[in-house]
């Protein structure tokens, strides 16, 4: 079950009856509940969720864009595409939000774009192209690098005015945590 989280929830549950799309930021520390959150706003509607892999050694910009491939085709049905631009990706992605409420979670930003100069500035493209003339969509970007996040997101002139809310996830109180 989920615990806590109400004023969150209620503040997310603001966006879902919008009748234009919306692009929020959730932040906070690791394993806090930031993804969990999410998954429970996003229970009334279609949900699709991707997250960034880990970094390693062998972690690449191009093995990111893959791993996101295989789970755009895992969750939607799409073939598995190799792909060296992340704008095509979006655009394979936005396909799949065309007919009712859709959120769509990229967990771990940081990771998932980290390694890729151009990351953003496809995202920021699509975004403004695409994604915000889809009244039925809400995209969360989230992740706990937040110094990541403020400085590359929340401070970026690309996206300026485009962030409807974000979120800093705090732990939560003793009463939710006996409750959890």
């Amino acid at each position: 079950p989920f615990v806590g989280r109400e004023a969150e929830l209620k503040e997310l549950r603001k966006f879902f009856n919008k009748k234009s799309a919306s692009l929020i930021v959730v932040k906070g520390r690791r394993r806090i509940g930031k993804s969990r959150l999410v998954e429970e706003f996003a229970s009334e509607c279609e949900f699709y969720q991707f997250s960034g892999l880990p970094p390693t050694e062998k972690t690449t910009a191009q093995s990111q864009r893959d791993e996101f491939s295989r789970q755009l085709s895992e969750q939607t049905g799409l073939p598995e595409l190799q792909s060296d631009d992340w704008g095509k990706l979006f655009y394979l992605l936005a396909e799949k939000t065309q007919k009712k409420k859709v959120v769509l979670l990229f967990d771990e930003i940081s990771w998932m774009g980290g390694l890729d100069p151009i990351f953003l500035g496809s995202l920021k493209t699509w975004w403004d192209q695409e994604g915000c003339k889809k009244a039925n969509l809400i995209l969360i970007l989230c992740g706990s690098i937040s110094t990541w996040i403020e400085k590359n997101i929340l401070q970026s002139t690309g996206f300026v005015g485009r962030i409807s809310l974000v979120l800093h996830l705090k732990p939560l109180s003793i009463i939710e945590s006996v409750l959890f």
